[in-house]
């Protein structure tokens, strides 16, 4: 009885995978990634893939071409196999004009990474239930990189059959590893002086096109490096020219001329304008350099460069003008493990900036920020790139994010609208940077072009207090009889993750940007001779997802409104979904959203 339950259940897991790869554009039927690690010190990365296409959509639009990223530099690519099995069983092999390599598009633009190149291959014979076959292999010189290692995201854009990942190493070399979000452990085997490493995957399915996935922190992920110790791959890092430091003197006559020792924010921003807004962003990926740079110099002489590039002028800059300035790079905190020299989880550059009056900021080196980015881009730990220097990883406490605000406003009988407001916001809803730069920029955080002035009490990165005054002439229009105000909303909470709406159906954890409070408190007058026709006026819900709270209660010729919103959990897995889905759109409800009133009726 035992066995025949067992064959049940596995034939309804095969019978519903059947299901989702039949609806599916393609299906990866076989998919084999293989890392080595030689004697020498070069290493190879083979990699092989057998595709079956299913929709039109599939050879015209998603899978028609593969392409290969790769530095000729240090690298040499070989197309072992290319071919197709066309739907009736012919074998197309893949013509020499069909291997054709250009400049990667992030490369663009950009003559500092123009010898690199990527070998664009274009699949022939393409039909529904045509099968691509793939195999080539990418050889790297010794000392390219520190370790052996990758970050290997355990899904793909269509679901995957069977996939194996094998990292094979010299006997005598360990191989430092974790799987994240899975129990699958490698099986191990030794012949002769290799040590090979295999995971095998089955099953796979297809990685969602959802938004809001942040670091796809319910994803099966394998991280692994023959390094066990992060701090010498980041050493390796900062071994470079670049980390000396070295400046001209026209650079440090810019950095010098701008120096405020009264106003050392106003200081910090005017740098970080220069190098995130007027330089330009090269938008090769660090991995594709081995995270190789140029020096401060060059990268200002040719007036732009990559995420760590800017870092680090944009901290060699800080530095002149008395900042305690470091790049750093970051990767997401739930992947790192300290026991594992991985550089490929750390992805993205920043600057760390400590300053006199208001502690540790994190700065953007490709826009501005509003706030530092410890608050709006919580869930990254931060290695700073010291050179010569024991290295330490940093993790940003969490903070509280949240919006207060609550206001009396009046409306007068030509329906000009007056009042104040006072607002206290904390965490990445406090726009702590735009206030250090020009406090007057707060009247635009607040919908509706009502705020005419404001003063602010209080500002540091943690808490902003501000008070606002409101006036707007003729803030509401007769609309068949009937007045709408839209109820103002501060723009740096909720409303600046832009959602409109919400799907029914999601198939990945939902990313909230950040935690957070929003909580909003009004009484409005409004002219007598009227009253409120609001169709609701109450909800109330808490679930496991958050709560949402909106009260509307109207007497006479006033009424008080509160509105609640509590999101707390940073990941919404799907099972719960649904419970956010339901406190969003009661926010977003347009009915709870505006106060809606008329002419008394006799």
């Amino acid at each position: 009885m035992k066995k025949i339950l067992i064959i049940f259940i596995a034939a309804i897991f095969s019978t519903t995978a059947f299901a989702q790869n039949e609806d599916a554009d393609a299906v990866f039927e076989k998919l084999t990634k293989t890392y080595t690690l030689n004697e020498d010190g070069s290493m190879s990365y083979r990699y092989f893939k057998q595709l079956k296409l299913q929709t039109h959509a599939a050879f015209n639009r998603l899978y028609g071409e593969t392409f290969i990223v790769y530095n000729p530099d240090f690298q040499e690519l070989k197309i072992n196999e290319a071919y197709t099995i066309m739907a009736d069983g012919k074998k197309i092999t893949t013509p020499d004009n069909a291997f054709n390599e250009v400049l990667p598009r992030g490369a663009a633009h950009s003559p500092a990474f123009n010898h690199l190149r990527e070998m664009v291959v274009t699949h022939t014979g393409l039909e529904v239930g045509a099968t691509i076959f793939l195999d080539y292999t990418l050889t790297t010189k010794a000392g390219y990189w520190p370790a052996l290692m990758a970050d290997e995201v355990i899904q793909e854009s269509s679901p995957v059959n069977e996939m194996e990942i094998i990292v094979q190493v010299p006997a005598d070399v360990e191989l430092y590893h974790k799987m994240f979000n899975l129990r699958t452990a490698p099986e191990i085997m030794v012949k002769g002086s290799v040590k090979a490493y295999t995971w095998v995957f089955k099953g796979l399915k297809a990685s969602g096109k959802e938004s809001f996935i942040g670091d796809l922190p319910g994803i099966p992920r394998l991280s692994f490096s023959t390094e066990k110790k992060p701090g010498v791959v980041f050493d390796w890092i900062t071994r470079q020219k670049a980390f000396d430091y070295r400046m001209t003197d026209e650079m440090n006559d810019f950095a010098t001329g701008l120096k405020d020792e009264e106003a050392e924010i106003k200081t910090m921003l005017a740098i970080q304008d220069e190098v995130a807004n007027n330089m330009k962003t090269d938008h090769a990926q660090l991995d594709w350099t081995a995270y190789r740079v140029r020096t401060p110099e060059q990268v200002w002489n040719s007036n732009g460069g990559n995420e760590l590039e800017k870092a680090i002028l944009m901290s060699v800059l800080l530095q002149a003008a008395d900042f305690n300035a470091t790049p750093v790079l970051t990767a997401p905190d739930i992947f790192y493990d300290k026991n594992i020299g991985n550089l490929m989880q750390f992805r993205h550059a920043v600057v760390m900036v400590n300053t006199k009056n208001h502690g540790t900021l994190y700065l953007a080196v490709n826009k501005m920020n509003d706030q530092s980015l410890a608050y709006t881009s919580p869930g990254h730990v931060v290695a700073p790139l010291y050179k010569h220097a024991d290295f330490s990883i940093i993790t940003p406490s969490a903070a509280r994010n949240s919006i207060d605000l609550s206001g009396e406003l009046k409306f007068s009988a030509e329906m000009k609208l007056t009042g104040s407001m006072d607002a206290s916001l904390t965490g990445a809803a406090n726009p702590f940077l735009v206030v250090e730069k020009d406090n007057k920029q707060l009247t635009g955080k607040v919908s509706g072009g009502l705020v005419t002035d404001v003063k602010v009490d209080n500002a540091n990165p943690d808490k902003l207090e501000a008070d606002f005054t409101v006036s707007k002439e003729e803030a509401v229009k007769d609309e068949m009889g009937f007045y709408g105000f839209k109820l103002p909303e501060m723009q740096t909470g909720f409303s600046s993750w832009h959602i409109s709406y919400l799907s029914s159906y999601r198939q990945d954890d939902f990313v909230v940007p950040f935690n957070l409070d929003e909580r909003y408190s009004w009484e409005i007058e409004i002219p007598e001779g009227y009253e409120f026709v609001n169709v609701k006026n109450a909800v109330n819900i808490k679930n496991k997802a958050g709560a949402v709270k909106i009260e509307i209660s109207p007497k006479d010729n006033k009424v008080v409104i509160k509105r609640e919103l509590s999101l707390n959990n940073k990941v919404i897995q799907p099972g719960i979904y649904p419970e956010l889905r339901e406190i969003i759109n009661e926010w977003l409800d347009e009915n709870m959203k505006v106060v809606v009133f008329r002419k008394a009726v006799d």
